[in-house]
């Protein structure tokens, strides 16, 4: 294991890294296309004196390249790296050699692995995503480790081996094989080995660990993270069960558990969908991995662990010897992290290594017996196993599904989807007066002709709604679940209500399952349990309920009218009229301006061409009249002429995705030369929400928000009109706690699901005390126009409007460590359309 570092070195590691990558920073400009990881490369071989030849900038390539090739270790990786330090050009890779040459040799040669470490994990949160499959938290690597209590002669076995994170950790004895297919991550993480001394003596090989998994030996330790999201193209099959497999993490421990030696250990990191799974082949190879006693510890970890994903994992333990042969071992350590930067965690492996040394089952630890998993049809959902005894009756007892027939193609019914039930203990009830019959068009939809509650088996919330029947029958989707009521058990309302009761609340929790938009089984759904007093006491309660639902009818009537009200004298500012005209007054003007500069091209003296003889007037006097327009129509807007409202419009259905695209296509078109603009979907809203995001939104005051946005940049950041600038806008699941997004200046509605849309751009950042207040308020005036700052009041009141009434706007002004000088993000609920 790595030794932790004192002050005193500390000190040193800190004080040199910085100062190569502030060094670097200060390049960054000039070679956007290149990785940071050349850094660690040129750091590592200015190190091992590959530059102590280079004296100017005429021969910095040529003696460079020529050491490098007589290096073998420099010779195999360098082609890798060849085309960034190309891409540097010479005056910049000799000024970096330069500012290398202020380190202190002997400091840097001494602590250069905590340096590179250092640097490295700086450049993975510089990244993000980007090297997210490669980098692994340090504390994951520890705590896989520490399960795996190696003796000091230990071999290893590490396929999808990343930057060799596991293998950095080991000790000299010990012998460690690893692969990675990706030829730039292995050559990094061939430079990462040697900075740790440990390249000569460990095998890490560019190589597919699929196609060449290691058959021929047995190892006392398969230890992998595999990228999550890869599938099996070609046809492997099952040691164990003979299904074919298509799932990476399958394969990774069918073929790891067939290479261990006896009383060897294969450790994994999985996502949870992994435990929870119940479709087809999946099923059945977890099924034999229980009932075989090949599953020794789970242990449930946080989201936002790793830079390029949201999801949240767990450890596995698998081994064919095990100290309490049928029993899983169970670790609940979802909780147990700090949180470090904006959206990132950090695991608390000190409380996890002592809940793991003490061994005793409590409130993070159980041991369950196969039986129990069994009856919980072999799911391994951690949180499940950690509910609190409840004394209760379960919904099946007093309960039954209405299966109904299937609503012929064609009719017209009143369709229930989740959408239409409610979400209020107060105002329960289904209204069919409140929709409109269509006609149905597909064969998914069920029709119920009795008294029952309808419940949401999708999303976070059960949304329980009584339908009432009195001869008009309605038809419901596949994600609506229609109960049938013993009404001589249960009153229906007072059963709603008791939905929403923070016991049955836990126990949701505990039972729902899935990445992002969570769903309920049918039978844990059934297994939940109620506590119900007479049926006398239940009435007295819905009696109160519907005491204090009209005396809200009554409030909310006075808020509606005093809304209006206020709607009628609303004389908002100009704002929204002014970023509106402002974008495209901004395009006429950069049109105008490619125009003359063709016409220079054409003809030199097209200025003098008069185009009115009886005024003289001529072209050049056409352009600047069309400019005096353009400059007066914004003067008008930035004076507040008009009156427009801010918050007060009407949401409607939106592919968020699509009109992202849309936004992103007409915004290049009128972008200067100098500015890049993309679009960055992350990869969490491509697997686990199929690329298919719905909100309730308004299309023009959202492109209100990102169009204040793109101005902003413009006139804020980019003041160097000759310097390259960026725009990124990334859109990405927001799966954090609600104490999680308060910190965020989130505020969030549990029950409800959000995606995040990260704006991000280079230049100029925020002036240094500039804060979210700041940016909210209105008639704030920063920067150097010092123009009169009412856009970021109107992004904040329409994003407000988008997420009823809460906050879900921030910023970080000031990015370090980023290619990005600041940034702004919001969220959105998204839409159950199911």
């Amino acid at each position: 294991m790595q030794e932790t570092m004192n002050d005193s070195k500390r000190t040193f590691v800190y004080k040199i890294a910085n100062h190569v990558w502030n060094c670097a920073g200060r390049l960054r400009n000039s070679y956007h296309d290149n990785d940071p990881h050349i850094i660690l490369f040129l750091l590592s071989g200015f190190k091992d004196g590959l530059f102590d030849e280079v004296e100017d900038t005429v021969d910095v390539d040529l003696k460079f390249l020529w050491s490098a090739k007589n290096d073998l270790f420099y010779q195999k990786i360098f082609p890798f790296f060849k085309r960034f330090i190309v891409n540097m050009g010479k005056q910049n890779l000799y000024d970096l050699l330069s500012a290398f040459r202020e380190v202190n040799r002997f400091q840097l040669e001494e602590n250069f692995k905590d340096i590179f470490e250092y640097l490295l994990k700086k450049i993975a949160a510089f990244q993000g995503k980007k090297s997210g499959e490669s980098f692994q938290p340090l504390e994951i690597t520890r705590l896989a480790l520490t399960l795996a209590d190696l003796p000091e002669d230990a071999s290893i076995y590490n396929p999808f081996a990343g930057f060799a994170s596991y293998g950095i950790h080991l000790n000299d004895h010990q012998k460690y094989y690893g692969q990675e297919i990706n030829q730039f991550t292995w050559a990094v993480g061939q430079l990462r080995l040697k900075a740790h001394n440990l390249n000569e003596t460990y095998t890490y090989l560019n190589d597919d660990s699929i196609d060449n998994w290691d058959s021929y030996r047995k190892y006392d330790l398969v230890v992998a993270t595999p990228p999550f999201r890869s599938l099996i193209s070609k046809d492997y099959y099952s040691f164990f069960t003979g299904d074919r497999i298509s799932n990476i993490g399958n394969y990774l421990v069918d073929r790891g558990l067939n290479s261990l030696k006896p009383g060897g250990k294969l450790i994994t990191v999985l996502p949870l969908s992994f435990l929870f799974t119940r479709s087809g082949k999946y099923y059945e190879f977890k099924k034999h991995l229980i009932k075989n006693n090949l599953i020794d510890t789970i242990i449930s970890l946080p989201s936002g662990l790793f830079y390029n994903t949201a999801v949240a994992v767990c450890i596995v333990v698998f081994s064919p010897v095990q100290k309490r042969p049928g029993y899983v071992r169970l670790v609940e350590a979802s909780q147990l992290y700090h949180i470090e930067g904006r959206g990132f965690k950090r695991l608390d492996i000190e409380k996890i290594e002592n809940i793991l040394e003490e061994d005793v089952e409590d409130d993070s630890l159980r041991y369950v017996d196969q039986n129990q998993i069994a009856k919980n049809e072999f799911d391994l959902s951690v949180e499940r196993y950690f509910l609190k005894k409840i004394n209760g009756v379960k919904l099946s007892g007093f309960t039954s599904i209405i299966t109904g027939p299937i609503a012929p193609v064609g009719s017209k019914m009143f369709q229930i989807q989740v959408r239409e039930l409610k979400d209020d203990i107060f105002n329960c009830e289904l209204n069919l007066e409140e929709l409109k019959p269509k006609g149905v068009e597909r064969g998914t939809f069920k029709v119920i002709e009795e008294s029952c509650i309808l419940i949401s088996v999708i999303g976070n919330d059960l949304k329980p709604t009584y339908f009432k029947y009195n001869g008009h029958s309605i038809c419901i989707s596949n994600a609506v679940l229609a109960l049938r009521i013993d009404t001589s058990f249960v009153d229906p309302i007072f059963l709603i209500n008791e939905f929403h009761a923070d016991y049955v609340k836990d126990q949701l929790k505990a039972f729902r399952v899935g990445d992002f938009q969570s769903h309920i089984s049918r039978r844990d759904l059934r297994n939940i349990e109620f506590k119900i007093p007479h049926l006398e006491e239940q009435r007295a309660k819905v009696s109160a309920v519907k005491d204090l639902s009209s005396k809200f009818q009554e409030i909310e009537l006075e808020k509606q009218n005093l809304l209006r009200g206020i709607r009628k004298e609303d004389t908002e500012s100009s704002t929204s009229l002014s970023h509106v005209l402002g974008k495209p007054l901004l395009s006429i003007g950069s049109s105008l301006e490619i125009i003359q500069s063709g016409l220079s091209n054409l003809d030199p003296k097209w200025k003098e061409y008069i185009i009115s003889q009886k005024r003289g007037f001529t072209l050049a006097d056409a352009f600047e009249s069309i400019s005096k327009n353009i400059k007066y129509i914004q003067e008008l807007t930035d004076k507040n002429t008009a009156l427009v409202s801010i918050s007060n419009f009407d949401l409607t259905d939106l592919n968020l995705l699509k009109f992202l695209k849309e936004f992103v296509k007409d915004e290049k078109k009128s972008l200067n030369g100098n500015i890049s603009l993309e679009l960055d979907i992350h990869d969490d809203i491509k697997q686990l929400m199929d690329n298919n995001v719905l909100i309730k939104a308004n299309y023009q005051k959202l492109k209100i928000v990102l169009a204040n946005l793109m101005d902003n940049a413009n006139r804020h950041a980019f003041t160097k009109k000759d310097q390259r600038n960026k725009i990124t806008i990334e859109v990405l699941p927001f799966t954090s706690s609600r104490e999680e997004a308060l910190a965020n200046n989130y505020d969030i509605d549990e029950k409800k699901s959000y995606v995040e849309v990260r704006f991000f751009n280079t230049g100029r950042a925020f002036p240094n005390d500039f804060n979210l207040d700041d940016y909210k308020r209105k008639n704030f005036s920063a920067g150097q126009s010092r123009n009169r700052g009412l856009g970021g009041y109107e992004v904040n009141e329409i994003l407000k409007a988008h997420n009823n009434g809460r906050d879900s706007l921030n910023i970080e002004p000031q990015m370090t460590n980023s290619e990005y000088s600041s940034m702004v993000t919001f969220i959105l609920p998204i839409s159950q359309n199911i």
